[in-house]
């Protein structure tokens, strides 16, 4: 294949391409018609021709890939609508620098260098795929051991690892990025502050609200659970005043039963009673002979 031409199908492939192509990624495309430094010949071609163009071909994280000027930012910024300043905070690149310079490191390491805990901070740069897991390290506990992405080259404009600054260039750098964030920050604030019914107030009042409503309903389910107490209290003491007549009305009837008991006559009285009850008949029975001759009188009158 005729340079021009390697040079052209080269061009498309980092133009498609979504992430950085490694050298011999792009061998591969031409299925054996081109060397590897052929490519690497070809690819610098392309990086001189570039070099006066809006776009440039650069080496970046282990891979060529083609991209826009930095002083044509702010109009793509624009077209896309993206937010411009810095995404990362200063807690984040402290870890990250700590995490570039020292990889691999675990995390209590990242804890002693800067004196605070770095969890959550770490959790951020491993979802923001700038850090990622390296295995464990062979110690008491085995802990894990922590480095830096792909995506960290990329995003920082390095081609490897080797290309990082220097401490002292890196605390400078740092330095001025904190300082145009902090003013771009300030920049926010003030407009912010100049722009009637922003929703803080409303914020902290519906958060003021909310808790609020929150220590309402901590009164109230004391309340209820004192009512439930209190209901309990009364139930028990309910129960206890039943059980005290329920008693009371036993001893009664055993007392009731022990007094039948004595109201009962001995067994000489009912001898007595035969006696009486033989003169009873006696006496009646002259009484009814009288009462009969007294009807008969009286029948004849009336006859």
């Amino acid at each position: 294949m005729e340079p021009d031409d390697a040079k052209a199908v080269i061009e498309n492939i980092l133009f498609v391409a979504d992430s950085p192509l490694p050298t011999a990624r792009i061998v591969t495309v031409f299925g054996g018609e081109m060397t590897e430094e052929q490519v690497v010949a070809a690819l610098a071609e392309l990086t001189e021709e570039y070099s006066d163009r809006s776009l440039r071909i650069v080496e970046v994280a282990e891979g060529w890939r083609m991209q826009t000027r930095p002083e044509y930012a702010p109009w793509i910024a624009t077209f896309f609508k993206m937010e411009k300043g810095q995404k990362l905070t200063r807690a984040s690149l402290e870890v990250l620098a700590i995490v570039a310079y020292r990889q691999p490191i675990t995390r209590t390491e990242m804890d002693e260098i800067r004196g605070v805990d770095c969890g959550g901070v770490l959790r951020g740069l491993i979802d923001k795929g700038l850090v990622k897991t390296m295995g464990r390290r062979r110690a008491p506990g085995k802990p894990m051991m922590y480095g830096t992405t792909s995506k960290f080259l990329e995003f920082f404009g390095l081609a490897r690892l080797s290309d990082l600054p220097t401490l002292d260039e890196f605390r400078a750098e740092l330095g001025d990025a904190m300082e145009m964030m902090e003013a771009a920050q300030a920049r926010a604030e003030q407009k912010n502050a100049n722009q009637p019914g922003l929703p803080f107030d409303g914020d902290e009042s519906s958060n003021a609200e909310d808790a609020s409503a929150e220590d309402t309903s901590v009164e109230d389910a004391s309340a209820e659970d004192a009512s439930v107490e209190d209901t309990s209290v009364e139930d028990a003491s309910v129960e206890d005043a039943t059980d005290e007549p329920a008693e009371e009305e036993m001893a009664s009837e055993e007392n009731t039963e022990d007094e039948s008991t004595n109201d009962q006559p001995a067994d000489h009285e009912p001898a007595n009673d035969d006696g009486e009850e033989e003169q009873a008949e006696d006496m009646t029975e002259e009484e009814r002979m009288a009462a009969e001759g007294n009807s008969r009188d009286n029948e004849q009158e009336s006859r």
